[in-house]
């Protein structure tokens, strides 16, 4: 019963990491209503980021990205959505990104897309800052930016993943009917 249990779970696995899915920020559709942004940073200078800018506020963006990424990726539910501190985005997206959410959309054991947000005002057109400025782009004046990072994962290191935690499984399996039989 054990080795069914074990040998399904290893096939379960084995599909959920091999599915198919983004390959790079390229794959993820556009921001509606929004300008594709050229800052340094944004596009080609850095590897899966794409900047944007639109007057689109955070529950707008994040729950965009979030339906967006579940949709290139064929799995029965959607990706954990994890909050992190803004200043984490100098980390998780490039060095000097404004901030004011970061989101990141994860399948565990696969990719994970960040959603940063910077939001100089508020909804209603107010500063949230004394020095708050609208962005300008392409002639157009914008209350938002919204800057992705997309973190791919190679197969390769997909099914290494996946063999570590099967020997780890049977190793832990083994050690724990040793200590038993000894009683």
């Amino acid at each position: 019963m054990i080795r069914i249990l074990f040998i399904g779970f290893a096939i379960l696995l084995l599909i959920y990491l091999l599915i198919p899915g983004p390959t790079s920020i390229d794959n993820f559709s556009e921001l509606p209503n929004s300008t594709k942004s050229t800052l340094s940073g944004d596009t080609i200078q850095q590897q899966n980021v794409a900047g944007y800018f639109s007057n689109n506020y955070r529950n707008f963006v994040t729950n965009f990205y979030k339906n967006d990424y579940s949709s290139k990726v064929v799995l029965p539910f959607l990706p954990i959505r994890l909050n992190y501190p803004p200043e984490f985005a100098y980390t998780a997206i490039i060095d000097q990104t404004k901030s004011t959410y970061l989101e990141e959309f994860v399948y565990p054991l696969r990719d994970s897309l960040f959603v940063n947000g910077f939001e100089p005002f508020y909804e209603s057109g107010k500063q949230k800052f004394f020095s708050s400025t609208k962005f300008e782009q392409e002639g157009k004046l914008f209350y938002t930016k919204a800057t992705l990072r997309y973190y791919p994962s190679p197969i390769w290191v997909r099914i290494t993943v996946w063999l570590g935690i099967l020997v780890s499984m049977f190793l832990i399996w083994k050690t724990a009917r040793r200590v038993i039989s000894r009683g």
